[in-house]
């Protein structure tokens, strides 16, 4: 008996440690210079030490990766301890799909690093292998990002032939197959991307992507107007 209030009292005070270090993120929102000094512990070491809170502790850690990201689009900070948030929360739940997902658009799209959201979703391919959003994002973003279109076919293949996956999956498939990449072609296929999803952060990313890519053509057109 008392070892397990041992444990309790250990889980607790793990998770309010656990709590007031991602917290204290939001402090560098206005003082940037102090950046260096965060530390962000380990996933190995948190799964550890969780005992039977690790699901909780995601969620603590979820929920700052969230805000911590509002900051950034508010512009408060940049994204320096985002990849550090996302890792945390799926090591210490690795069935949490939605955070894998969120986490490789916002790598992929705000800091600009398709191999590494990529790499996010295949690790969460192997912690949900029969999860068919993980290879439809993967097809997404590799065709968004002008990476491979056969490869992005062929993620939307895979994800096609899993258990649950919708009708437009093949849809997408066949549609990267026959349109080359442009700009007014992501948008077409961002907009279905937004149709695909009841997830409103997902929406509110999709809206945000098209605007950038509109903005980046009125700027283009713009400068040969110029010329």
């Amino acid at each position: 008996m008392r070892r397990k209030a041992t444990l309790v009292f250990v889980g607790i005070t793990l998770l309010a440690g656990l709590a007031y270090s991602t917290w204290h993120i939001q402090e560098f929102r206005y003082r940037p210079y102090l950046h260096e000094s965060l530390y962000l512990p380990s996933g190995k070491f948190l799964k550890q030490m969780s005992i039977g809170y690790r699901q909780l502790a995601a969620d603590l850690v979820w929920f700052q990766a969230v805000q911590y990201y509002g900051g950034f689009r508010k512009g408060n900070h940049d994204l320096r301890y985002f990849r550090g948030l996302i890792d945390l929360v799926v090591t210490l739940d690795p069935h949490f799909v939605f955070a894998y997902i969120f986490g490789a658009l916002v790598v992929s799209e705000d800091i600009g690093s398709f191999d590494e959201g990529a790499e996010i979703l295949k690790r969460g391919m192997v912690a949900n292998p029969t999860m068919w959003r993980l290879p439809f994002e993967i097809g997404f973003l590799s065709y968004i990002n002008r990476v491979d279109n056969t490869v992005a076919a062929r993620y939307f293949d895979l994800a096609s032939r899993m258990p649950e996956a919708p009708e437009f999956t093949d849809r997408f498939a066949a549609f990267v197959y026959a349109k080359a990449g442009d700009d007014a072609t992501a948008i077409r296929l961002w907009e279905a991307y937004k149709q695909s999803t009841d997830n409103k952060i997902l929406q509110e990313l999709a809206d945000r992507y098209i605007a950038k890519i509109e903005a980046a053509k009125d700027q283009e057109g713009m400068a040969s107007d110029v010329q």
